[in-house]
């Protein structure tokens, strides 16, 4: 067993001399048999294609060897890397260069159409010098420039709240990674919109409605 979420059960297995993870989308009690089924297989193929689009524009992320749409599961590659969070509580002198790379990846993701919806530490590993995203359950197809910001702004939140000492100096290199790959306007387009979801929670936050 790795991890037991809200939706899904990972572990670690064996297959064929390989070593993988299983990822099962566990029925939901609450939901009509049919309809659980249903959304389980339709949301493991969703997540399955995006790893594989994801791989196919050079993100570094868990190969899918098999997916088993009856019982809502996917096989992937079994990654053994740091987590990012150990590096950034470390500040290890290869963070730099691993948060720019990762925001290069973030940018090939956007480029591609696709946003990856959970774009927090906790789901980033690192092996050797190479960050790879993981976990992309909650990803989906899209250019819209909202949820391509919100990936960056979850990523900063987390990042801010766990260390901000260096939180600036993370963001400097994952903005660097990513303009590297999207472009300027695309990254100030980015970043303003970061600004007006940030005034959006503030207000929230102050009870307007």
């Amino acid at each position: 067993m790795i991890k037991i979420g809200a939706e899904a059960v990972l572990r670690k297995v064996s297959w064929l001399g390989l070593t993988l993870v299983e990822k099962k989308r566990m029925p939901k009690p609450y939901r009509h048999p049919q309809l659980d089924k249903e959304i389980r297989a339709s949301r493991t193929l969703k997540e399955a294609r995006i790893m594989i689009r994801a791989k196919e524009v050079g993100v570094t992320c868990p190969a899918v060897i098999h997916v088993d749409l009856e019982g809502a599961a996917i096989y992937m590659q079994y990654i053994d890397g740091a987590d990012l969070r150990a590096l950034l509580s470390a500040q290890h002198p290869i963070l730099g260069q691993v948060v720019k790379m990762l925001g290069s990846s973030l940018a090939r993701l956007h480029v591609a159409g696709i946003y990856h919806g959970d774009f927090v530490p906790s789901n980033v590993l690192v092996v050797g010098e190479r960050p790879v995203l993981i976990d992309f359950g909650l990803s989906g197809f899209s250019t819209d420039v909202e949820e391509q910001a919100v990936d960056i702004h979850l990523f900063e939140r987390g990042v801010a709240a766990s260390h901000p000492s260096i939180s600036k100096n993370v963001m400097e290199a994952l903005k660097a990674g990513y303009e590297s790959v999207s472009g300027s306007l695309r990254l100030r387009e980015i970043v303003e919109r970061i600004g007006e979801i940030r005034a959006r929670a503030r207000y929230v936050e102050r009870g307007g409605l």
